[in-house]
């Protein structure tokens, strides 16, 4: 093996998969990781996260019993993402030659490859965090994959507005007021207020030029002076209504021509109230590539896993990256997803 590959080891390189730190993504706060040992997945999607008063009762009674939560099972398997990518034919002959900077420059391309390989997972599984918000369910149609999750988002938490009441008609659109009765409906299907709200650039670029919250905020002089996003959420605050944020990070996706699109992680026309605590857990199973590798634990076996292979024929270098992902969410009914633009 050449000394260079040796660097690239299958436990140096799992603990660096491991320990490199993706994107400023918001899904891993709403679903925070947790590795599991199955390859799928099933719980209750609770209808109500408030507690449960205990009963007084007589000394020597016995106590109430308690009644599991949860009204709709949601089952389904945790599915593979990977990616990988050859050491292009010039670092091969680079690495071959060994001359001065040979080696640093192929050592270099490796980390670059490992990076964007262990990058390119984590964006997929960010994208299906942000789908389970953006649209309550999850479908998926990629490579002899078809899987839908329908999250259970009740009826009543979803609206889609047109018209007059498109936020981009900034002249009669009231989204304060829109916001004020998602909050309700929320409050009456689960029993929570929502403390946050997330949308796009776009949509807040609306709300400040919008009639409702310019008045609210300057009084009837209020027509033609700027309105901050700071500013709208003061009037939120007052209002006790959700923080907004916007999230407009993007990502590339891949055909199988080879061409590339531009896709985001959240669209642009929603907003969406979300809770005060996480929405749920972004499983992470064992994948089929660590279960394999006599030189991974079976302990280390969930999670993302990563590895540089040199092959024979043809004769190359691989670097590869795996997880298998699934966000679980079983506080579906605590958020509204409001369709503000047209789409």
């Amino acid at each position: 093996m050449n000394p260079l590959l040796k660097e690239f080891s299958r436990k140096a390189v799992l603990a660096y998969a491991r320990a490199r730190l993706p994107r400023n993504y918001v899904g891993a706060t709403l679903f925070p990781v947790n590795t599991v040992n199955e390859l799928t997945f099933e719980y209750w999607k609770d209808q109500n996260i408030l507690p449960v008063m205990a009963s007084v009762q007589m000394y020597g009674a016995e106590a109430q019993i308690a009644s599991r939560d949860g009204a709709d099972k949601v089952t389904g398997e945790i599915p593979p993402i990977k990616r990988k990518i050859p050491l292009n034919e010039r670092e091969l002959i680079a690495l071959k030659r060994e001359g001065a900077g040979d080696v640093d420059r192929v050592r270099n391309q490796l980390y670059n490859d490992l990076d964007n390989m262990i990058d390119s997972v984590n964006a997929r599984i960010e994208k299906m965090r942000m789908d389970a918000v953006a649209y309550g369910q999850l479908a998926l149609n990629e490579n002899g994959i078809m899987m839908t999750v329908d999250y259970g988002v009740p009826a009543g938490n979803k609206e889609t507005l047109a018209g007059n009441d498109l936020w981009s008609a900034v002249a009669t659109a009231e989204p304060v007021t829109k916001i004020q009765a998602w909050v309700n409906a929320v409050v009456a299907a689960c029993g929570v207020r929502p403390t946050r709200a997330l949308t796009s650039n776009t949509v807040v670029s609306y709300l400040i030029q919008n009639a409702q919250v310019r008045k609210m905020i300057y009084g009837d002089s209020g027509g033609t002076r700027a309105v901050s996003l700071a500013q709208v959420n003061t009037l939120m605050e007052q209002l006790d209504l959700p923080a907004i944020a916007t999230y407009d990070l993007q990502v590339r996706s891949q055909a199988e021509a080879g061409t590339y699109s531009t896709v985001r992680f959240f669209p642009s026309t929603r907003f969406v109230l979300l809770p005060p605590t996480k929405c749920g857990d972004t499983l992470m199973g064992p994948t089929a590539e660590a279960l394999l590798d006599t030189e991974v634990e079976a302990r280390e076996a969930a999670g993302i896993y990563a590895r540089v292979d040199a092959v024979d024929e043809p004769p190359g270098i691989w670097t590869k990256a795996a997880a298998t992902a699934i966000p679980t969410f079983p506080y579906a009914d605590g958020i509204f997803i409001g369709v503000v633009l047209a789409e």
